[in-house]
């Protein structure tokens, strides 16, 4: 027989002045509220074995256990007129039952069934609260909740940063239970339902949802702990990530505002239907399956009507020849099918479609070729670099610097080439053209700090004050996390896009980040945004934080690292990606109908591919498991062949012949560079390592990104007695022919 979950939900008035409390518990993986209870008596209060006068007292040893008035003990679930509660005696946990009307809580309890609705169509219930969980299936079909579909909410569960419900419904006449994204299910929250923050971190009230705007008492924030109990009214999807609104009761007044769905809760306690069942997992119910219902693996799944569920991760596989037929529909021309047709085969899960930009090619490269617009390293060669009035000094024979006096502006074949979207259709270089929302089901802390691999930031901690004046600790990667749920912007984009601009070294960061800067000390700026070139004293990093200490929107100023990195976030989620520049390409090209050649957030023309790369090498393997979505431009007028590098010879076609000649790793073997290889390196820097005065040969080991180019330099080299000084030079061809070097320095020790 199935057990019916009940819950107890603690409402929203104070009985006798008590405050109640709330705790978070985490057992099996699924997180819970529990309630937390005054003793009130005058006297003290045994407490039972069971619920009823009948039971023993609990005994901890051979002493009577016994509560006194006002003593506190959390409340696990209710038995009749009965709570079962747990306490600490001695430094010792006990778990008993003392009668509900010796306990002092919220008053309006009741019990209660949450329900909701299901609001994307054919949405997927799955047997486990994990994106990888097996699908729930009736006579070989995959179990879907149609558009509306009422369910009852059982429990919340947090797996690798997403949040799930547990369903209760009923499907082809029987009643049947699952997991679902919450994401998908809209709740009945009726006037109101009590709620309590969920998070180990502190929350700010917001005034709108996805807004950086907050909420104010008195003139101070309002910030929220774990475990503040708030009143739930309703919810609403802003940037792709779902808000609750929410009433808090803060020095005596409430005020109403928003919240990111992850971080709050119904605040629940269950029923206990049985005595002798401890319900170590409160929320697990004993059912029975029908058995027409079997788990079948993810990659089984059949597909939706509309070729893919954006809620679990799967797509429709499609053949040949109809991915070709649906690129021609999406009006891809024929000099981008072939490269997508290799992607298509190895990653059957990803969708690519066209974003036609109504712009014609070289219209669009004339704009963005503009004099100080697009810049690269000065240490390129001067194929690379613009010799145009106002970018080169003819006199002097030098390139005139638009940022410090490294950065010079790109010639116009460079920008040809970091423009011609043909020229990224790889496993790496696609990432440029992902969108940049925040994916929850793929997207997670460990994926963080694959990105911040090689930086300071890696694995590692800092401490700041919050806006109340406490001390809080937390990594960087959590905050890139918090950052992504508040903006809506993907976390391993906000990772390589600080990792761009302000790491310099596996152990040195800029001076933007130090908080030191003489005039803006105590100011931080992670993504350099309003970092404008300048050659002016402080430079660009001044700019930058002049813009993060003034205002006081984005949550500026920036007086934290924490701040620094969830307001700028919030500054590129309002600001880039929610508003049309969802690519890192756009990011840069900036080709859309809003504010077109302009509001162009970075200078270096080679971020997008080499953020691109950071991307792809966060995902790692997983991400031939995902459903990702990519969006490339398409113009009008485009030339039939994909264009060169400047270094480059003759132009080929993009179907037959690869461009790409960079590194994917490179090492000596038994030895470590002084400055670690960084993926993306495009061979400007020398790797120098130091060997002992006995050593006579060396191994270099060096891998290409893309398969079809070919490496020489490497492998066991000699190193003369005599020779004090080595420089050894990697190449890598390119299937078109380009040569791109890379240099090792070896140094004898004395």
């Amino acid at each position: 027989m199935d057990r019916r979950y009940k819950g107890l939900i603690i409402a929203g008035m104070f009985l006798l002045g008590v405050v109640v409390f709330c705790k978070v518990q985490q057992r099996g993986g699924i997180t819970y509220a529990t309630a937390v209870g005054t003793v009130r008596t005058g006297k003290s209060l045994n407490v039972r074995k069971g619920p009823g006068t009948g039971y023993a007292c609990l005994k901890n040893g051979s002493t009577t256990v016994s509560l006194k008035n006002e003593e506190q003990v959390t409340i696990l679930a209710q038995n009749k007129k009965w709570y079962k509660i747990r306490l600490k005696k001695q430094s010792k946990k006990l778990v008993g039952y003392v009668p509900m009307k010796n306990l002092a809580v919220m008053s309006g309890d009741m019990d209660s069934e949450v329900y909701g609705t299901a609001y994307p169509s054919a949405v997927l219930v799955r047997s486990r609260a994990v994106r990888s969980g097996s699908l729930m299936r009736v006579d070989g079909a995959a179990v879907r909740l149609s558009k509306n579909k009422k369910v009852r909410i059982l429990s919340e569960s947090t797996m690798y940063g997403v949040k799930y419900y547990k369903l209760s419904f009923t499907y082809s006449g029987e009643k049947t239970e699952g997991y679902v994204p919450a994401d998908s299910i809209r709740a009945d929250y009726q006037s109101a339902m009590p709620g309590v923050i969920s998070t180990s971190r502190q929350v700010t009230l917001r005034k709108t949802a996805g807004a950086t705007e907050i909420v104010k008492a008195e003139g101070n924030p309002i910030i929220m702990k774990n475990g503040t109990e708030v009143l739930m009214l309703s919810e609403k999807i802003a940037s792709g990530v779902k808000y609750i609104c929410v009433d808090v009761t803060y020095n005596k007044k409430v005020y109403r505002g928003y919240v990111a769905a992850n971080l709050v809760r119904f605040k629940t306690v269950p029923v206990e239907d049985v005595v002798n069942g401890e319900q170590e997992n409160l929320f697990v119910e004993k059912t029975t399956p029908a058995p027409t219902k079997t788990p079948e693996p993810e990659s089984t799944a059949a597909p939706s009507s509309n070729g893919a569920d954006n809620n679990t991760g799967s797509t429709t596989v499609l053949t040949d020849k109809e991915f070709k037929q649906e690129m021609i529909k999406q009006g891809f021309p024929s000099s981008y099918i072939e490269a997508l047709q290799v992607l298509h085969e190895k990653y059957p899960k990803w969708t690519f479609k066209a974003y036609q930009t109504g712009i014609d090619w070289s219209t669009a490269v004339d704009n963005e070729g503009k004099v100080g617009l697009n810049l690269i390293s000065n240490s390129k060669s001067s194929d690379w670099k613009s010799q145009e009035e106002g970018a080169y000094n003819a006199a002097t024979g030098t390139y005139i610097p638009f940022d410090g006096s490294s950065w010079v502006t790109a010639s116009e074949k460079a920008v040809r080439y970091y423009m011609d979207p043909r020229n990224f259709l790889t496993e790496s270089g696609i990432f440029q053209f992902e969108s940049l929302e925040y994916q929850k089901d793929t997207q997670n802390q460990n994926g963080v700090e694959n990105v911040l691999k090689n930086t300071p930031m890696y694995k590692a901690s800092y401490e700041y004050t919050d806006d109340t004046g406490k001390s809080v600790t937390t990594t960087y990667s959590n905050t890139f996390m918090d950052a992504a749920a508040l903006s809506g912007v993907s976390p391993y984009h906000l990772a390589s896009r600080v990792k761009q601009e302000v790491v310099t070294g596996p152990t040195s960061m800029s001076s933007s980040v130090s908080g030191t800067v003489k005039g803006y000390e105590g100011i931080y700026n992670f993504y350099n945004i309003g970092a404008n070139n300048s050659t002016k004293a402080g430079g660009a990093v001044a700019n930058g934080l002049a813009w993060a200490n003034k205002d006081t929107t984005y949550m500026r100023p920036w007086t934290t690292q924490y701040k620094a990195i969830v307001g700028g976030a919030q500054y590129l989620g309002s600001n880039y990606i929610n508003i049309g520049q969802n690519t890192l390409y756009l990011q840069k090209f900036n080709v859309t109908a809003n504010n077109t050649y302009n509001h162009q957030y970075m200078s270096n023309i080679e971020a997008p591919w080499s953020e691109a790369l950071k991307t792809a090498e966060a995902y790692g393997i997983d991400k031939a498991d995902m459903s990702l979505v990519f969006s490339i431009p398409v113009y009008s007028g485009m030339p039939s062949v994909v264009c060169p590098s400047p270094s480059g010879e003759a132009q080929q076609e993009v179907k037959t012949v690869s461009t790409n000649n960079y590194l994917k790793s490179l090492s000596v073997k038994g030895y470590s560079f002084q400055s670690p290889f960084k993926s993306g390196d495009d061979g400007h820097e020398t790797y120098s390592l130091k060997v002992k005065k006995s050593v006579r040969s060396i191994r270099i080991n060096a891998s290409p990104v893309s398969t079809t180019a070919k490496v020489s330099g490497n492998g066991k080299k000699k190193l003369a007695a005599k020779v004090k000084t080595k420089t050894y030079v990697v190449k890598v061809k390119a299937e078109s022919g380009d040569v791109r070097k890379y240099k090792i320095k070896v140094n004898r020790k004395k």
